[in-house]
């Protein structure tokens, strides 16, 4: 179960290529907006937003996973696609957009109470692996064999965007955007800047050619990207020149956050959990009693809140053990 999560969320999309794409919006499954018992851990999530006090989380069979008590309780929430839901962004308190595989995007305009399905035909049926919230109601999806698609509308309608060249095929791992401009990251070393929105993207040389699931930003502006086999490269010029970070695992990292606190917390495979107070220059590894992979992390008041194999969790550090 090691490499679980990019398994599903990056190997299997080439399988998964041609699969038929789910029911349009003007026919939702039966199931749409219809709340369903499903115990926060008995569900495999792959990504979760937040919008102040409530959550959202999102995962296996196109359920999404709702809380407004800063994770202590859950409840499930259909959407009108039954596929894997791989990523999920909030812009403002109540609109939301989900994707995911099959070319899934879902989206909704009170927090997640209720989803309506966007058909996105130029997908072909390729995975979708995530999606970012820009500004003023945009968003940025992305993922197999270098799909990108933007809207200006909130999600409702998509164009799709060439991003470094026409022959451009790796998979994206995360769009990030950082005071105006947007980064990219992905597999085979991939690493690209849009200083337009995402309208054109600029390779960017990379210090390393394996690949990367995601990137953040320390409180003093220095970039970190990590990925797989516990790689964490930073960067504190903008890209220019990069340091190497020892971690001292070859566990690969699925995901990361800059807490409120300046703290930088880093997640993965088999209960990985890297914390940073220096801005990413140095980690303690810890790792979950459980053991089970992570896939992404959030802060809450008082706390973080994972999702994963285990489905979603408060991140005690009561419970976790240094090696």
């Amino acid at each position: 179960m090691k490499n679980w999560f990019r398994a599903v969320a990056m190997a299997l999309t080439a399988v998964m290529a041609h699969a038929p794409v789910g029911q349009s919006a003007d026919a939702p499954s039966p199931r749409a907006g219809t709340v369903v018992e499903i115990k926060a851990n008995r569900i495999v999530l792959m990504d979760v937003a937040t919008a102040g006090p409530r959550l959202v989380a999102v995962g296996d069979m196109g359920f999404a996973m709702i809380s407004d008590d800063a994770g202590k309780t859950w409840r499930a929430v259909g959407t009108p696609v039954t596929r894997t839901l791989t990523g999920v962004a909030f812009s403002g308190d109540k609109l939301v957009v989900a994707v995911g595989h099959g070319g899934s995007i879902v989206r909704s305009e009170d927090g997640g109470n209720s989803w309506t399905e966007v058909p996105l035909e130029e997908a072909n049926g390729e995975s979708l692996l995530g999606v970012a919230a820009l500004d003023a109601g945009r968003f940025a999806a992305y993922g197999a064999f270098g799909m990108y698609f933007d809207s200006n509308d909130g999600g409702k309608t998509w164009t799709r965007r060439t991003v470094v060249s026409e022959e451009f095929e790796a998979h994206i791992s995360q769009v990030l955007p950082v005071n105006g401009v947007l980064w990219m990251v992905g597999e085979a070393g991939t690493l690209a800047r849009s200083d337009d929105g995402g309208m054109t993207w600029v390779a960017i040389p990379s210090p390393y050619t394996g690949s990367y699931f995601g990137a953040l930003v320390a409180s003093d502006g220095a970039l970190l990207l990590y990925g797989m086999r516990g790689n964490v490269w930073r960067s504190a010029d903008g890209g220019a020149t990069w340091q190497e970070i020892e971690l001292g695992t070859t566990t690969s990292i699925n995901n990361g956050r800059a807490m409120s606190d300046g703290r930088i917390v880093l997640v993965g495979n088999s209960g990985l959990v890297a914390v940073s107070k220096d801005n990413g220059q140095t980690f303690r590894l810890e790792w979950s009693e459980a053991g089970r992979g992570f896939s992404s992390v959030t802060e809450v008041p008082g706390g973080m809140v994972t999702v994963g194999e285990g489905g979603a969790a408060i991140l005690d550090p009561a419970t976790l053990t240094a090696k």
